[in-house]
Formats: C-alpha cells, structure tokens, sequence
C-alpha cells in the first residue's frame, strides 16, 4: 500500500486548498484512480486539515493524475506531498485514524471521517484485500487506544475549540447572537450541539432547501433561516461562524463592510477548506477573523496535556501494525501460492514441520519450535 498526501503540518491553508476533494470529485477521482491508474484499492481522505490518497498500485501514475485532475504541474504536486510506502504507509494510517497525527491530538472525528472514507470507497467498489486489512486494523488499533488510553477521555475537537472560544467572547463583550452558516452540514452540527450544551440558546442557523440535513434541529432550539437571506442577521450578530462545503465565498468584505456596525467588537470564524470567507473581512474595525488554521494554534496547549499518553498509545500502536503487516503479508502469500496451501493441507502437521527443518537456519528452527510451543501451552 502506498500513501500520499498534504496535511497541516506540511502545507499551509492556501496549499491545502488546492488539493482539497468535494465529495463528488471524491467520487470522481476514485474512478480515475481504479480505471486510468490500474489501482487494484484506493480510499481518499479529504478533511480540512489533510488531503491524502491511499492506494494499491503504481504511485508514479497516482501523481500525475493528481496533477492533471488538479491542475498543478507534477514537479510542484511532488514539491508540495510526502509519499510513504509499504510499512511506513500503514504505520501513517493507523497514526491518522487513531488521532496521533491530527491537531488535536487524540480526536475522535478523524476517525469517523477515516470510516466514511472508506466506506465510499467500499461502496463505489474500489478497495481490494490489503486496503481491507489495513483499515480495519487502523479501526480495530483506535478503538483499543481510546479505551485503554487518556488520549480521548476529554475529547477536544475543532467544533469543541471554536465553541469554547465563541463562549468566551459572548462572555466577555455581553453576549448576542450567534450566526451559524452551515449548521445543518458535519462541523456546523458539531459546533451547534456544543453550544447548547453550554447553554447558548441565542443561535440563528441557515439552510439551503435541498441540502442533505446532518442534524436537524428544531426552531425550538435554534431559529432556522435560509442561506439566501444570510446577510439580513449579520449586523444583528455578536458572532458569525461559516462551515459550508461549498467552493464559493458565503461572505465577502465589501458586503460586511457596507451594512456591518463597526468598530463593535464582532467574532467571525471561518471552519471551511476551501474558506468560507474572504480574508479582508479581518480587516474591518472591530472585527476579529479565525480560521482552521488559528484553532490549530489553540489546540497546541490542549496537545500538552495529552503527551504523556503518546508514548502508551504508540505502543498499543506498535503492536496493531505489527500484527496488521504480518496479516496483510500472510493473505498475499495465501494468494499469490494457492496450489501449495492446497497441497500441505493434506499432510500431517509433523511432516511439514520436518520438512520446513531441512529448509531453515538453526536460528529460525529454534524460533519455530519456541512459536509452536506457545501455540499448545
């Protein structure tokens, strides 16, 4: 298995962008990599902080057609991803989906998005035997993790970090309003359900009338208004908050700047790759603009305090990969020497024994028979 990508440790927001899939060109380019690259499985992960490809085959044709679909010239796309293979790729998958390679270390939404990932990449009929074995080992490994670990005990998310900082600056300049844009999508939900927790009940959500609903919430909970009439409730919000999927800007500075009071001190949070909002908006008197790249510097205090649990939880990962390769090996030796197994299934265990003696060194005899012995303690 071969794995590349770009994350945000090695690209900027601008740079991830680029390399961001949509759901449909998700859908899209599984097709490209199964029919034009000869990939036997793939899976693409694409969350707002990483954009990465796992696959089976040739990586030199995955990149170039990176490159075509994306239209960045193929020097830049190898300037700008790091690729990993065999081993060294399945130990990056398992550090992905159990949340030791995310910003928050230790999260449990990387997961969920690893699963969906390969999902529709099961789904779309895209995943052969070794792609299989490694997710399911990269599951298996997050689960034992969480639970025998304090990585997840107090799960912080980026929906838990821009919830805590909305809290405090509702706190801080009198409380208002929060204009939720995307509240009906997977970050805006999540955000949504942590402020009402915290008991922040002054919400207006928008939604478009043919989008799929995450989490539907009740007028009950939160006023629902649709999309198209978003800039009516922002010179009435204390806080604006924007996490929609789509490719086009949901607020831009001219708009804000010619109806918004300013100089108040407003919170506008950007959580959408590609971003939501238009950088200058940052620059309005009395407005303050974060985006996913501010909350990834929140989440380096919350990292502190998870490190002590890195080194356990590695261990436990250790030992997944381990038993993940040697699974992944065993079913592509079973494969590739199918008339072998079928003949040995005839013989007596002793008799393959013996015969396996004449063929080992006496270090590896010594360690076959040590292996045996466990097998019938």
């Amino acid at each position: 298995m071969n794995c590349i990508g770009v994350n945000d440790k090695n690209g900027s927001l601008p740079l991830r962008e680029r390399y961001a899939f949509s759901a449909e060109e998700r859908r899209r380019f599984h097709g490209i990599l199964k029919e034009t690259c000869g990939c036997t499985g793939a899976v693409i992960l694409s969350t707002c902080n990483r954009s990465e490809i796992y696959f089976c085959g040739d990586a030199g044709r995955v990149e170039q057609a990176l490159a075509e679909y994306k239209g960045i010239p193929k020097s830049e796309v190898l300037a700008h991803i790091y690729s990993y293979a065999g081993e060294q790729a399945l130990r990056h998958l398992f550090f992905v989906a159990c949340g030791l390679d995310s910003m928050v270390l230790g999260e449990d939404e990387i997961l969920r998005q690893a699963k969906d990932a390969y999902g529709i990449a099961k789904e779309l009929g895209c995943t052969c035997n070794e792609i299989n074995i490694a997710f399911q080992g990269a599951f298996g490994c997050a689960k034992d993790i969480k639970t025998n670990t304090l990585l997840s005990r107090t799960p912080v998310s980026v929906g838990t970090l821009a919830a805590n900082r909305i809290e405090a600056f509702l706190r801080e300049n009198g409380g208002g309003d929060v204009l939720l844009v995307g509240i009906t999508g997977k970050i805006g939900s999540i955000l949504a359900k942590n402020l009402l927790d915290k008991g922040i009940r002054e919400m207006i959500g928008t939604t478009r009338r043919h989008a799929g609903v995450f989490r539907t919430f009740s007028d009950n909970e939160i006023q629902m208004v649709d999309f198209a009439d978003r800039y009516r409730y922002v010179d009435g919000a204390a806080v604006v908050v924007s996490a929609t999927a789509g490719p086009h800007y949901t607020f831009v500075a001219d708009r804000i700047r010619g109806m918004a009071d300013c100089g108040r001190p407003r919170l506008f949070i950007d959580l959408a790759v590609p971003r939501d909002m238009d950088a200058e908006i940052g620059d309005i008197p009395g407005i303050t603009l974060l985006n996913i790249d501010d909350f990834r510097r929140m989440a380096a205090s919350n990292n502190a305090l998870k490190l002590k649990e890195t080194d356990k939880a590695e261990l436990i990962l250790g030992g997944h990969v381990e038993e993940t390769s040697k699974s992944i090996s065993m079913s592509a030796f079973m494969e590739r020497h199918k008339e072998a197994f079928a003949a040995l299934s005839g013989q007596s265990f002793g008799s393959v024994v013996y015969r396996l003696r004449d063929e080992l060194s006496g270090e590896q005899w010594n360690a076959l028979l040590k292996a045996i012995e466990r097998l019938v303690e």
